[in-house]
């Protein structure tokens, strides 16, 4: 079944989400050329029904005649399906990661489109809102941050948290959940902050003390709000507006400080088919009917409009009143790109494929330091020898610059099977892991066999 009316996908969007989402699955597999006698719109988005359904029935309405297919897929394989060829034709992709349409503008992947706002768009110092070459167009905005459920904390006995230090305090041990920066988009933006923030080298001590007390890595950026929801785990680390906290009143979420502010885009994809009526539908998402879309509920997202948000419905937003404060650190999109795997392999090889053995290690330091205290010179040297092995990183700030060690990580995941070189770099990766790790296991075990002598006698 290739072809069907717009009305039948209508009114499956309406009444039943599961048959919506089987058939657009379907349908985005063999797309349909405007040229067979009928318009199509093909969108890959990142975004959740809850969130494009009213934008695509909004447009619906000014478009009866275009019939539109959206796919839902993690941002990170939606770049993977662009970067091989866009071979199922998708006309526009549609996500909150800014590094990913400046990865894939650099792939040559999308398509250089004019589009003037009828509606002009806020300025904000140190952040660029659109491509300045035309490949890509923003069109609102977030910041990222954590949300905690109040019922969990109270039962557990845990303070809020203040800040991102506060994050790795061994008090929240077992408590903290975040996806993978592989497999979200989002969650590559709050990575990449911290490291341009920071610095490399200690913005990773950051994330790997963080790790310690994280209670899983989840496989989607939706899993942690969920599961924070559900009492699964305490705090998460997300973007706002994943933390739906109108809905549930034991769910926060509290931006971290400074206010790193990530601007949702949209562009059109080379090799879609429906140029025209993807054009159509970027004019509508900047257009001020779509940007007062945002304000929904049920969406809750700040539009870029400067109209919008000089009016009073978006007045009582937080990131409105930062956002009017200008004080956001710049974000280097050209070094997160440039490092997009790399990081994102490092991430994985340190914390994702070894957090068992650093949630154990950590346990170990934290009961060592609660039943015999941190003041001690003994448990002072070995809490911080112990620190210092666990945020060690097998890539330095200098070789994190060179263009052949990114080239060579980035080469990875583009060819089927990894040279010997590209093998060679992992694997040295993987060796300096253990070695690291090993180090800690034995220092603890020394500790602990000390320690319980010296109690004993």
């Amino acid at each position: 079944m290739n072809h069907c009316h717009p009305l039948i996908i209508k009114t499956w969007r309406q009444k039943n989400r599961w048959l919506q989402v089987f058939f657009l699955l379907i349908f985005a597999a063999t797309p349909v050329s405007a040229n067979e006698g009928s318009r199509h719109l093909n969108i890959l988005t990142s975004f959740p029904a809850e969130f494009y359904t009213p934008f695509v029935d909004s447009f619906e309405k000014l478009h009866p005649d275009i019939q539109i297919a959206v796919l839902n897929k993690k941002t990170t394989a939606a770049i993977d399906e662009i970067q091989r060829g866009n071979d199922r034709h998708f006309d526009i992709f549609w996500s909150s990661s800014a590094d990913a349409f400046d990865f894939l503008k650099a792939e040559n992947k999308l398509r250089r489109s004019l589009h003037s706002r009828k509606t002009p768009a806020v300025s904000i110092n140190t952040v660029s809102l659109d491509d300045p070459d035309h490949f890509f167009y923003g069109f609102a905005l977030s910041g990222v941050g954590w949300m905690w459920n109040s019922k969990y904390l109270i039962r557990e006995k845990l303070p809020v948290p203040k800040s991102w230090q506060d994050l790795a305090d061994p008090t929240y041990y077992g408590h903290l959940a975040m996806s993978s920066p592989s497999r979200s988009g989002t969650t590559h933006l709050i990575v990449e902050n911290f490291l341009q923030k920071e610095g490399w080298e200690r913005g990773w001590s950051q994330l790997l003390l963080m790790s310690g007390n994280l209670a899983t890595v989840t496989a989607r950026s939706f899993s942690v709000p969920e599961g924070v929801t559900s009492g699964r785990f305490g705090i998460g680390l997300v973007i706002d507006f994943l933390a739906r906290t109108e809905e549930n009143p034991n769910i926060h979420f509290s931006y971290g400080r400074p206010i790193f502010l990530v601007p949702a885009s949209i562009a059109n994809v080379q090799n879609g088919l429906n140029p025209t009526e993807a054009d159509l539908f970027i004019d509508f998402i900047l257009s001020l009917e779509g940007q007062k879309l945002l304000l929904r509920p049920e969406i809750n997202r700040l539009p870029i409009s400067s109209q919008l948000l000089s009016e009073n419905q978006a007045k009582a937003s937080r990131l409105l009143q930062f956002i009017e404060q200008n004080s956001f650190p710049s974000y280097n999109v050209k070094l997160s790109r440039e490092r997009y795997q790399l990081v994102n392999q490092l991430f994985d090889k340190m914390i994702t494929y070894r957090l068992r053995e650093r949630r154990r290690l950590w346990k170990r330091l934290i009961d060592l330091e609660r039943h015999f205290g941190k003041e001690s010179r003994t448990m002072a040297e070995l809490g911080a020898s112990v620190r210092e092995h666990l945020c060690s990183i097998p890539v330095s700030e200098t070789q994190s610059r060179s263009p052949e060690l990114r080239k060579l990580i980035h080469s990875v995941f583009t060819n089927a099977s990894p040279n010997s070189a590209e093998r060679n770099i992992l694997e040295s990766w993987d060796e300096f892991i253990n070695t690291e790790l090993a180090q800690v296991k034995a220092l603890l075990d020394k500790a602990e066999r000390t320690l319980s002598g010296e109690q004993q006698g």
